[in-house]
């Protein structure tokens, strides 16, 4: 079965795919509603074995949770390897779960070696690739250009593992950061026609 998402590449910058990262991380936790959220940005292990690009910490069910995030920003699908190595360094660090964001789509086997190990894959994709223009209503189709105009760059999509190797779960743009925009607009429609 051929997967479209596998061969679709944000492209984005360096600094930025950085910074999404973090904001998608942040959105991870504002709708899981964590407590004591805390993210480290660009650590090395105390032995200098290990650089990692993320570490979050947060409180779930009066538990300290930590999590080592991996961002990669390829321009084909990440192989099995990249997912072996932070699955690797989770192990080694006694992390409770590991998260790998990419620019780009995931090999079958990388897919697979995560739903194995429990390792999430989220992918950035262009918004422009995320919405489809669904009316012929030209009032419609003009606020739903706006709303994407107002919208974040980049989505970032959490990949299914366990059920269609497929990026179903919206997880950036938070729900709170559209509804926001969808608002704007509005009203800003609202005071136009006024």
């Amino acid at each position: 079965m051929i997967n479209p998402y596998r061969e679709f590449v944000a492209s984005i910058s360096a600094t930025e795919f950085e910074k999404y990262c973090l904001e998608v991380l942040n959105a991870y936790a504002e709708a899981e509603a964590l407590k004591n959220f805390s993210i480290l940005h660009n650590q090395k292990t105390s032995d200098g074995e290990y650089q990692i690009d993320i570490i979050a910490e947060f409180i779930a069910l009066s538990v300290s949770f930590k999590v080592i995030v991996e961002c990669k920003r390829y321009t084909r699908p990440l192989e099995r390897e990249k997912i072996v190595v932070l699955a690797d360094k989770v192990r080694s660090l006694g992390a409770h779960k590991g998260i790998l964001i990419s620019t780009s789509g995931f090999q079958s086997g990388a897919t697979e070696y995560a739903r194995q190990h429990g390792i999430a894959l989220l992918q950035i994709f262009d918004k422009y690739v995320m919405h489809i223009q669904a009316s012929s209503n030209l009032q419609t189709n003009h606020m739903l250009m706006e709303f994407i105009r107002q919208s974040p760059e980049f989505y970032a999509y959490q990949w299914n593992t366990r059920l269609n190797d497929f990026p179903d779960k919206k997880i950036y743009p938070s729900e709170t950061m559209l509804l926001e925009i969808k608002n704007k607009v509005l009203k800003e429609y609202d005071e136009d026609s006024k």
